[in-house]
């Protein structure tokens, strides 16, 4: 097919630059690491969830229009795979282009280097599975069913499925807009699990379109569907909702400050980066006031190995944001917090605490009305004390009694209990 005749018939070809502004905008809401490509990477490809659907669409309409205009029933020199793969690859196109364009201003706006190449082949393999079915659907399906229902079909596959109790399942899809931190990889496990799913949707549909036939085609057929299912299954199963995996541990960059050692990736580290200047500013505030703080702060992530370590989930590289990080590493979660037969903390005692060390750190007001307004503009969660009365009065006692409140209030979060009285005694 020439391209001017795509460029007047084909919906893919109309839809490309749309969908390539719609994808660009919807990264630049997504959430992940400054710096980082994996993760910026794994963050664009949340925009297959609205985007896909016009992939299989415009398959399906050309399906559609081959089958109407008696085109595919038609003798013809050519084999239906390769008449198939002509009519899907402006649908492919179309999915590859806002992938890709996607994919590099993620990386450009997240300043994160080199896309992870890996996220990308196995995102491209399910744009080009859900073209076949698209296609599969033209043919098969009147196209006022066809067309609603591919544009609807791959955003259940891609948002609903990943809201279902199995969590596992979001695995299949070939979308991991939830990896990764700083400090972890894509898991191999969930990129072979999209990956076979995937391929498996590829052979599946390309024999129901009737673009292979073989003996035994529909047991053959059947048994790869079911194959498929198990196999990369069997691989999603123990990979969970996060498919990530913990870095290797030697690209980290570690010096002394002071006292206390600073362990950050190298995405992070680099010459032009101010993760290291802000936190190395923070661990000289802390020290000069005296205030307990762990002997080592690492991005790595926290394993039964980092006790006695800082862990540092740094998303932003400005200081507000660099700080907020860290007094949540201070106040982290406690594990009772996630035992069923605790009740649950409230926030409240905890958000005391991140807000002390917030502000104990330099942070702005800003900040910290952004992330705490709820407890600013209500003093009775705080026990009745406006929380920036009692900041202030923190910051003029002497620093036994400071720290002296800091380890009691420490201490009640680790049990998952709030004081009645949030005062300092």
């Amino acid at each position: 097919m020439r391209l001017r005749t795509i460029l007047r018939i084909s919906p893919a070809a109309w839809l490309t630059l749309p969908t390539l502004i719609l994808s660009i905008l919807y990264v630049t809401k997504a959430i992940y690491p400054n710096n980082y490509g994996v993760a910026a990477t794994a963050g664009a490809t949340s925009s297959m969830c609205f985007l896909v659907g016009f992939v299989a669409a415009t398959a399906a309409w050309e399906a559609a229009r081959l089958r109407r205009g008696g085109i595919w029933d038609a003798p013809h020199t050519r084999p239906k795979w390769a008449i198939t793969i002509i009519a899907v690859t402006p649908s492919i196109i179309l999915g590859a282009v806002f992938l890709l364009g996607s994919v590099v201003f993620a990386a450009v706006y997240g300043q994160a280097g080199l896309p992870e190449i890996r996220i990308v082949v196995v995102g491209f393999v399910a744009i080009c599975a859900w073209s076949l079915v698209g296609f599969l659907a033209g043919l098969r399906l009147p196209m006022s069913v066809a067309l609603p229902g591919m544009l609807l079909a791959p955003f259940l596959w891609f948002a609903f499925v990943p809201a279902l109790p199995a969590e596992w399942l979001r695995q299949l899809s070939g979308m991991y807009r939830d990896c990764c931190r700083i400090g972890a990889d894509i898991a191999p496990a969930a990129l072979l699990a999209g990956l076979i799913m995937n391929v498996t949707i590829i052979a599946v549909a390309l024999y129901a379109i009737g673009a292979f036939h073989m003996r035994w085609s529909r047991i053959v057929a059947t048994a790869m569907l079911v194959t498929g299912v198990m196999v990369s299954s069997a691989f999603a199963w123990n990979v969970g909702p996060i498919p990530e995996v913990a870095r290797d541990r030697s690209a980290l960059k570690c010096s002394m400050v002071g006292a206390t050692e600073l362990c950050l990736w190298s995405e992070h580290d680099g010459p032009t980066q101010v993760f290291r200047t802000t936190l190395t500013a923070v661990i000289v505030a802390l020290t000069r006031e005296d205030l307990p703080i762990p002997g080592r702060w690492s991005e790595e992530l926290a394993s039964p190995s980092s006790v006695g370590t800082l862990t540092l989930d740094l998303w932003k590289s400005d200081p507000d944001s660099v700080r907020w990080s860290i007094s949540q590493g201070l106040a982290p979660w406690p594990a009772c917090a996630f035992e069923a037969a605790v009740a649950p903390l409230s926030g409240s005692s905890i958000d005391v605490l991140r807000g002390w060390w917030f502000t104990a750190m330099g942070g702005s007001e800003a900040m910290l009305q952004e992330n705490l307004g709820w407890l600013i503009a209500d003093p009775s969660a705080s026990g009745g004390i406006p929380i920036k009365d009692l900041y202030s009065t923190l910051s003029a006692v002497s620093i036994a009694t400071r720290n002296a409140w800091l380890e009691r209030l420490s201490a009640l979060v680790a049990k998952c209990q709030s004081p009645d009285d949030y005062s300092i005694q």
